[in-house]
């Protein structure tokens, strides 16, 4: 090795999935999204509320799908609502996300309204709220307008013996807090890009 190599550089380039997962969600000016499928992911929300909501149009289109509404962001309102297509609102939570074997990595979780009100009866609830105070096992069963979406609540003192997970601890928290995406992370395209993707896609 070089002579004026860093001498902790073993400790700053580490092996394992928990690594790689890190490294892409740094190197990205987007949103690392929690991906929420059969297979229950336990998570840990890292805040009481969303860090962002805001509405999306997904069009189905070769390339980028999905576009930030701009109806309460632009003065000229948004031409994708304008050619009749609508948008969905969506929350954003920041979570860790946790791996058997691997440090805790940021994800943000993107929920619709159905999920966002369950997800504030839970906030509410005085065994259950608020979010952070316990573990969450997240899965999704069906698809589109059909699916739904499950959480089920785990306490620290499960995860070992029943999920094979070690809590995150107060350093792993504060690491990921510091990270933590905010609403600067949504990309809001220009009114011309609408105009095109309107004139393009919905013929308007």
């Amino acid at each position: 090795p070089e002579e004026d190599a860093p001498t902790d550089a073993a400790k700053k380039i580490r092996r394992g999935w928990g690594a790689a997962e890190e490294t892409k969600s740094a190197d990205s000016p987007f949103a690392q999204r929690l991906k929420v499928t059969n297979d229950q992911v336990v998570i840990k929300f890292l805040e009481d509320d969303p860090y962002t909501s805001y509405k999306q149009h997904w069009i189905e289109r070769q390339g980028q799908k999905s576009f930030t509404c701009t109806a309460n962001i632009h003065k000229k309102g948004c031409p994708l609502c304008d050619a009749g297509d609508r948008a969905s609102a969506r929350f954003c939570f920041n979570v860790a996300l946790l791996m058997e074997g691997e440090d805790p990595v940021l994800r943000s979780y993107e929920v619709g309204p159905r999920v966002v009100d369950s997800l504030k009866n839970f906030h509410n609830d005085p065994r259950q709220g608020p979010l952070p105070k316990h573990y969450w096992a997240v899965s999704k069963t069906g698809k589109g307008a059909t699916s739904q979406t499950q959480h089920q609540m785990v306490k620290a003192g499960d995860l070992e013996d029943d999920w094979g997970l070690e809590a995150v601890t107060d350093k792993q928290l504060d690491k990921l807090k510091d990270k933590a995406y905010s609403a600067d992370i949504v990309s809001i395209p220009s009114y011309k890009t609408l105009q095109q993707i309107a004139a393009e896609e919905l013929g308007d």
